[in-house]
């Protein structure tokens, strides 16, 4: 990003407090912001890799049954929320979605047993691009309207870490520890 010219401030334990930071930015400089996991945009175009996914499922199975499930991490519920969108869009909005979270930035999982938002005191996992301590209520919201649809993962770091080296080993594709949390699913059953 600096490359192109851009200003890049690293700022804060986790997301909350780089976006506090960003909001104060925006309200005393008049900077621009795009919210990572928030607004209609940023869903739409999640949206579109399950249209992708169709497409090449199709190409690949014609006349075949639609995947078992969508396995997908969750930090903020940007992905999530797009996720669901793009099953609705292409008809497959009754396959089972398995969200994935490390044990010390399950912020979704928490909110969804609770049913309401639930704030982690910290982050506390490797995971670290999954820490958002609060997910969006639009993502609960589109979980709660989804039921029976979405269910909760939740894994320790070391599960996520040896899933990421298992994967390195049988695709030489190193992925960092957020998406090692999703192949933990794979991996662990």
């Amino acid at each position: 990003l600096r490359a192109e010219g851009a200003e890049v401030i690293v700022h804060g334990a986790d997301w909350n407090a780089a976006n506090e930071l960003a909001q104060e930015l925006v309200q005393k400089e008049g900077r621009g912001f795009v919210h990572p996991f928030e607004g209609p945009l940023m869903w739409t175009g999640h949206a579109s890799l399950v249209e992708e996914i169709k497409q090449q499922w199709a190409e690949a199975q014609p006349g075949g049954q639609p995947p078992g499930c969508v396995v997908l991490s969750v930090g903020g519920g940007g992905l999530l929320c797009g996720v669901l969108e793009g099953l609705e869009k292409v008809g497959w909005g009754n396959i089972p979605v398995i969200t994935t979270e490390t044990h010390g930035a399950a912020s979704f999982a928490a909110a969804h047993k609770e049913g309401s938002l639930v704030t982690l005191p910290a982050i506390t996992t490797i995971a670290t691009s999954l820490g958002a301590r609060c997910v969006s209520q639009t993502a609960l919201d589109r979980a709660k309207a989804h039921p029976g649809t979405v269910h909760t993962y939740t894994t320790t770091d070391q599960i996520c870490c040896k899933a990421l080296v298992q994967f390195l080993n049988d695709h030489r594709i190193l992925v960092e520890p957020a998406c090692a949390v999703a192949l933990s699913t794979v991996y662990e059953r």
